[in-house]
């Protein structure tokens, strides 16, 4: 399946750098997100959090290729609201007008007509996430997909968006008054929406699954993860390390190799491999060796008793300040995940002051 002049035209991204104009082609960064997203399924889930879907609590059961095929459609899709007439009418974020004016008359050469002029609705109610949920509800989406759309920035919908497009629709088409500059976005969309679906490897849109809760939030937090390493150009802003760099605003989607793109960024990102969690033995202390100190009674009662445990759960400690408790919660984190087939530990801060006592500033 091929994409059209109109659609390859559409940018997700644009900025002005050293002088020169750069862009990336939605198209580029669906691809890339879908990319991203797959390789994050496959490689930075743990066995357990996969299991959340072939075998549910709630009874959401999906094989394997279901939930590849799912991922790679949510991934392309994430950002298919900035196929819209209020998206792309968006100034650059440094107002740049030169390079708003150029990417403007790429837009109108390729076939949108009038998105220099013509009227919008209330733009502030259609931001591209909301726009994408809308789109897909629209192509008859379970609801359950299309709300991991529309909170990928981290703030689900409050109710539905069924009403978005009817009460915007110039901020969708432009127009519902005149039927050429309007099908434009009807057709752009779709095809966009298609060619989602084929690269997924879905033939239908009746064949996208539901998802329960606990699967939704799993996915979502893919999708943000995936979302924000395909919207990074590089490693950090000092190394300029190469992940995701925009183009030259000459330079088409075509011109882009998104494979090597994709394999040449994760290359870069991906430096530290996996965590696999060992077994924290009881028999000797697990602070002396870690750290060098002999635990205090209080550390070694709880590491213990987390040693004793067969479905792991919430562990509070409260204790006084100087006790110990990041220690207790660190190899805690060791157990429970060896008990339970996780990689990963997230530590959650109450202030800005003591995250900066963690990295010593």
């Amino acid at each position: 399946m091929s994409i059209s002049q109109s659609t390859s035209s559409l940018w997700a991204k644009k900025k002005v750098e050293n002088g020169k104009d750069l862009w990336l082609p939605l198209v580029t960064h669906l691809i890339d997100t879908k990319n991203v997203m797959n390789w994050l399924y496959q490689n930075w889930l743990s066995d357990s959090q996969r299991q959340l879907f072939k075998q549910s609590p709630l009874g959401a059961n999906l094989e394997k290729t279901d939930v590849e095929k799912l991922v790679k459609f949510i991934g392309f899709c994430h950002d298919i609201g900035k196929a819209t007439p209020v998206f792309q009418r968006k100034p650059s974020h440094a107002h740049d007008a030169e390079l708003d004016t150029r990417v403007m008359e790429q837009l109108l050469k390729s076939g949108f007509a009038g998105l220099n002029v013509n009227e919008l609705s209330n733009t502030k109610k259609s931001p591209h996430a909301t726009a994408g949920e809308a789109l897909l509800e629209r192509w008859q989406v379970p609801v359950s997909i299309g709300a991991i759309i529309g909170g990928h920035h981290g703030l689900p919908l409050e109710e539905k968006p069924d009403r978005q497009i009817d009460a915007y629709t110039n901020n969708y088409f432009l127009t519902d008054e005149e039927p050429d500059k309007h099908n434009i976005w009807l057709r752009t969309q779709t095809e966009l929406f298609e060619y989602g679906l084929n690269l997924a490897g879905y033939r239908a849109v009746n064949e996208i699954p539901s998802v329960d809760q606990p699967q939704a939030v799993i996915l979502e937090g893919l999708l943000i993860m995936a979302d924000w390493l395909a919207s990074s150009e590089y490693l950090s802003n000092e190394d300029r390390v190469e992940l995701f760099p925009l183009v030259p605003l000459n330079t088409s989607w075509k011109d882009i190799d998104t494979e090597q793109r994709f394999k040449h960024a994760m290359a870069n990102w991906n430096l530290s491999g996996h965590w696999l969690p060992q077994v924290v033995s009881t028999s000797s202390d697990p602070y002396q060796k870690r750290w060098g100190f002999d635990a205090r009674p209080v550390q070694a009662a709880i590491t213990k008793a987390v040693a004793k445990t067969k479905e792991p759960g919430m562990l509070i400690v409260e204790a006084p300040t100087g006790l110990g408790k990041t220690e207790i919660a660190l190899v805690a984190a060791e157990q429970l995940a060896y008990i339970d087939g996780e990689n990963g530990v997230f530590m959650g801060l109450p202030t800005q002051a003591t995250t900066n006592a963690m990295f010593g500033l």
